[in-house]
């Protein structure tokens, strides 16, 4: 699995994702999206995970489902969130963080197939992937894009 990562992201993620496509396959590809809101890689056997939190941005591609969610650790009342979103206690913010990646990275998965991996990419952030493809090279977006 292949996960481009961008600091200070400003614009269109669709677009961010097709030109990492491209990077990765050497060719114009495109993305759509499913009625669900889900995107995927036209006419190739890739799936595609997007994220983004502030102005950091994170695409996860792989030859199978992937899920990622990444989200910038401000303070907020995350103990309510956890009792009517994840339906658990959590016992400090860094531990809401974790279980809101692995929630939002599994339900974008699609399934319960696969495998939790967490990531701190960016300073104050937590990312979470969630796939049965376990093997993760990471590519900033900085040294193709300009």
């Amino acid at each position: 699995m292949i996960i481009f990562t961008y600091r200070n992201y400003n614009g269109n993620s669709k677009a961010l994702a097709e030109r990492c496509l491209k990077e990765l396959l050497g060719k114009d590809t495109y993305i759509s999206y499913y009625g669900d809101g889900k995107p995927y890689v036209v006419d190739e056997d890739l799936y595609i995970s997007i994220s983004h939190t502030y102005r950091d941005i994170v695409i996860a591609i792989s030859k199978k489902q992937v899920g990622i969610d990444i989200e910038y650790k401000k303070s907020r009342h995350y103990e309510s969130i956890a009792q009517n979103m994840l339906k658990k206690d959590v016992l400090d913010i860094d531990t809401f963080y974790r279980e809101w990646t692995k929630h939002e990275a599994q339900f974008k998965q699609g399934s319960d197939d696969g495998e939790f991996a967490h990531f701190e990419v960016f300073a104050n952030t937590e990312m979470t992937v969630f796939s049965e493809d376990t093997e993760y090279k990471f590519i900033p977006m900085e040294t193709f894009i300009k």
